[in-house]
């Protein structure tokens, strides 16, 4: 028998927890608490303090109570009113996204502010027909859900592990997950000098801390952000700045060992729905210093030095010699590998881990020849280390993920998602990240200085939002270009299907054309900020970053027709028409940039990027066009669309000269000396009549003349020497704006 009254019990069986939860991550708290700003028990029908006040009849909880106008469910009402307008929101946006198949930019369904918690807007959710379904938050899941030892994530698929079924049965059973701690003591002694060595070259930090600025100056983070940053190089410095300082051995070694600890204590110990981010980068830093905040301040300083150019201001002063550029990226990245394979070598793997890899990779790219196995293999360890933390899964706040880490979460993976498929098409490869099993989330488009605030301040940055989570500044801020891309990326990877699969040319036909379909409705639903002006496309009054985001965004649009256009020539022998104009406006665009290359000279990596990207396969296109209408003025292609002689030689002229001088030092020189030469002999053919004059009249006279130039050259199996070289060239996709 209970000792409790009957009427206590049953009053205490009516009464449930309201598991309606806010935008900050905390649980709902009803009206009149919220108001009073008093602790809440989240208690419905009427929570503790209403009934002790005698004010149940007040006691409601307001799905939406900073908006204005919207009916207020009584407690009864409250859960059926919910279930049903989720409902409602799910029909509504399976009909406004099912021809899209992407976040609308524009056209916004119903706002659904109480569905707004945790993180969300509601985002696009890939499904196995290739189209875009609603997803809606969830709750989340118990403790004893929770996957691995050492990685306290949730994944929605860990009943397929082969621990599965002991995991979810131990603990009913009384046996609880073993604990075994490691320490800087557990370490070999050679890993501790290693690491010793490393932090000598930290003597520097007062420098290195000028370089970090400057690239925040330029680019503007989105995985690694400014506040972060700070924080985490001022702690280190005030900490450990006596030991740096006279670089002592013992000491290096001491500050060694203490860093290791910490880099052994699992960060999710830090985490915990209220924690905050300054809290956090405080806990990572100074005395808790970890080897994943060391390798990050390395990878800061060769990223910054890989972007410039040599002689800038930064790397000069009036006493000492200029710093030799190059020796400093290879210094940077050489010790911030070493940190990213201290974690490697125990199998550390954590947010923080995964944002020194992901800034790493970048670095390392653009190190190495483009194209190259060395970089396709770091690509896809990326990849598979985001796919082993799970972020390909749900992504929420939970007990163990405040709001902010999922944020964080939400933006490495749709960047790391968006150049596997740029990787893919540059390489011609199968991308390693596929829709079929990803939960595409997209990052609410905050600054930083709205992702690091919290409490009120955080709900007042979520108001400022529009219902697709787009900001309502107009601003082209760093996340609002991710966001644009991840959408672009699911394009890419249906023009990859479709270009790399075994289709009938029917299949073929259908679905290219569904695909442009909605590449172009994509571009047509860009506000109007995110969008050049084809008149005036080099706006001087903004910064030359968001100059460069645009760039990329009309080049990837163009990108996508082009691709599209290729495949259709090489798989069902479409006509070129269509692939010459997109050629043509690519090499128009891409003339701007070169134009204004001064406004990207701190973006060496970037503008390397599009010349190689999107440059040279238009370029070729048009020279070979050109060569081709040359050599054969009664072709089908001269008489129907022929090309300016005299502007087409000159753009190619231009281009060539650029390709020229592209430095040895970048991973795109090889490429671009490739095109170069390409080109050069294409022109030099042209430029050449009697010579080629010769050749037409020999090959008639003789019959055995060489018709590669004198017959259809998009036509597929016609174009043998170009599409012999097209095919063979490698592209890969490697840019901080893709990445970073």
């Amino acid at each position: 028998m209970s000792r409790f009254p009957a009427r206590l019990r049953m009053s205490n069986q009516s009464r449930r927890l309201n598991t309606s939860y806010r935008r900050n991550g905390k649980l709902q708290s009803c009206e009149p608490c919220r108001k009073g700003k008093l602790k809440c028990d989240h208690m419905m029908p009427t929570c503790g303090r209403c009934a002790r006040r005698n004010k149940p009849d007040q006691c409601v909880y307001h799905p939406a109570p900073l908006t204005k106008g919207a009916r207020i469910p009584t407690p009864q009402s409250s859960d059926i009113d919910s279930a049903a307008s989720v409902t409602a929101s799910q029909e509504t946006n399976a009909v406004s996204l099912s021809t899209l198949g992407f976040p609308p930019f524009q056209d916004e369904p119903p706002r659904l502010q109480a569905q707004r918690a945790s993180s969300l807007p509601a985002q696009a959710l890939p499904t196995n027909d290739g189209y875009a379904a609603i997803d809606e938050p969830r709750r989340p899941l118990p403790d004893n859900q929770l996957r691995g030892d050492s990685v306290s994530f949730p994944q929605a698929s860990s009943f397929i592990s082969h621990t599965a079924i002991l995991s979810e049965n131990e603990t009913r059973l009384g046996i609880l997950p073993s604990a075994n701690p490691r320490t800087g003591s557990d370490i070999p002694q050679a890993h501790i000098d290693k690491g010793a060595i490393i932090l000598s070259l930290l003597i520097d930090l007062p420098l290195y801390e000028k370089y970090i600025d400057r690239w925040f100056q330029l680019s503007r983070g989105i995985i690694i952000i400014e506040p972060i940053m700070n924080i985490w190089t001022r702690g280190l410095w005030s900490t450990w700045h006596t030991i740096l300082d006279t670089q002592k051995a013992d000491g290096l070694r001491q500050m060694s060992v203490k860093i290791w600890d910490n880099t052994m204590n699992p960060l999710e110990s830090l985490l915990n729905r209220h924690t905050t981010p300054r809290e956090f980068s405080a806990n990572t830093t100074g005395e808790n210093l970890r080897w994943e905040v060391v390798g990050i301040v390395f990878t800061m300083v060769a990223l910054l030095a890989g972007s410039l150019q040599d002689g800038d201001p930064i790397f000069c002063s009036h006493d000492d010699p200029p710093i030799n550029r190059n020796a400093l990226v290879l210094k940077a990245h050489n010790a911030g590998e070493a940190c990213l394979n201290f974690c490697k070598d125990f199998d550390v793997i954590n947010d923080i881990y995964l944002w020194l890899l992901y800034e790493h990779t970048v670095v390392s790219n653009s190190l190495h020849a483009k194209g190259s196995y060395s970089n396709w293999q770091r690509t896809g360890y990326l990849a598979h280390a985001l796919v082993a933390f799970g972020l390909h899964q749900e992504i929420r706040v939970d007990d163990h993920t405040p709001f902010f880490i999922a944020e964080f979460r939400k933006r490495i993976f749709i960047c790391c998602y968006e150049s596997d498929k740029f990787t893919s098409s540059f390489v011609g490869r199968p991308p390693s990240l596929t829709r079929q099993y990803c939960r595409i989330q997209l990052p609410l488009d905050l600054n930083d200085a709205q992702i690091m605030s919290d409490g009120l301040d955080l709900d007042n940055a979520l108001t400022h939002l529009d219902a697709e989570g787009w900001n309502s500044r107009g601003a082209v801020q760093r996340c609002t270009f991710a966001r644009v891309f991840a959408s672009n990326a699911l394009i890419t990877e249906d023009i990859l299907e479709v270009s790399l699969g075994l289709h009938s040319s029917e299949e073929i036909l259908r679905r290219a054309t569904d695909i442009e379909a909605r590449a172009t409705q994509l571009w047509d639903n860009f506000p109007t900020f995110l969008r050049l002006d084809s008149s005036h496309p080099w706006d001087i009054r903004r910064a030359p970053v968001e100059m460069l985001f645009l760039a990329y965004m009309h080049l990837a649009d163009l990108g996508h027709h082009f691709l599209l256009q290729r495949t259709l020539i090489k798989k069902v022998g479409a006509d070129a028409t269509r692939l010459l104009a997109i050629s043509r406006d690519i090499l128009s665009f891409i003339l701007v940039l070169i134009n204004n290359r001064d406004s990207l000279r701190d973006f060496q990596i970037d503008f390397t990027q599009l010349l190689t990207m999107y440059g040279i396969p238009a370029a070729s296109i048009i020279g070979v066009e050109l060569l081709h209408q040359e050599q054969d003025p009664s072709s089908t292609s001269a008489m129907q669309s022929p090309l300016p002689r005299s502007d087409t030689i000159q753009d190619l002229s231009v281009f060539v000269a650029c390709l020229g001088s592209i430095r040895p030092d970048s991973g795109g020189y090889p490429v671009c000396v490739r095109g170069k030469k390409f080109l050069k002999r294409v022109l030099d053919t042209i430029l050449a009549p009697q010579q080629s004059t010769a050749i037409r009249s020999n090959s008639s006279a003789e019959g055995l003349g060489d018709t590669t130039w004198t017959t259809p050259l998009f036509q597929s199996g016609n174009d043998e020497d170009f599409m012999r070289w097209l095919e063979s060239m490698e592209w890969e996709q490697e840019s901080w704006v893709n990445f970073n």
